[in-house]
């Protein structure tokens, strides 16, 4: 909680994971702009399978959401905004071990550089499918210059 507090304190942009999911306290969600969960993780918090309509109920939590729908791509939802499904790039899965934390990493990455959230969610689904072509967890994250290759 305090480092989030901190955080947004100096103007940056928080995002979390909420994995392993669990009970997350308002006084964290409270400094929270952008939550990134998987599907099974936003049904868990919000009580709704449905992504749809797990993001509605997580908005009532956080300003931004972004459920992760691995092959499927994922679902970014903002209050006061039309939900925006954003397909993920067709490849040949081999491990889809650490996935979701190369998504978050380069979803991090790019909001950091302040780039839209669209060309952020390419930025990370390149990363992501590039990772799981490969075997392994931190060994199947690809270099930025392989991204940027794909994005």
């Amino acid at each position: 909680v305090e480092g989030a507090r901190a955080a947004r304190a100096q103007g940056v942009r928080t995002i979390l994971t909420p994995a392993p999911v669990q009970p997350l306290p308002d006084e964290l969600l409270d400094h929270i702009d952008l939550l990134v969960p998987n599907e099974h993780e936003a049904a868990e918090l919000s009580g709704q399978d449905e992504p749809h309509a797990a993001a509605q109920i997580l908005l009532r939590r956080v300003p931004e959401v972004i459920v992760t729908l691995g092959a499927k791509g994922c679902l970014y939802a903002a209050r006061g905004g039309e939900p925006v499904l954003f397909e993920a790039p067709s490849v040949t899965a081999v491990d889809t071990t650490g996935a979701g934390d190369t998504f978050v990493g380069a979803l991090a990455v790019a909001l950091g550089e302040r780039r839209p959230v669209a060309e952020a969610v390419a930025f990370a689904s390149s990363a992501a499918a590039l990772c799981v072509q490969k075997p392994g967890a931190s060994t199947s994250m690809p270099y930025r210059s392989e991204i940027e290759a794909e994005a």
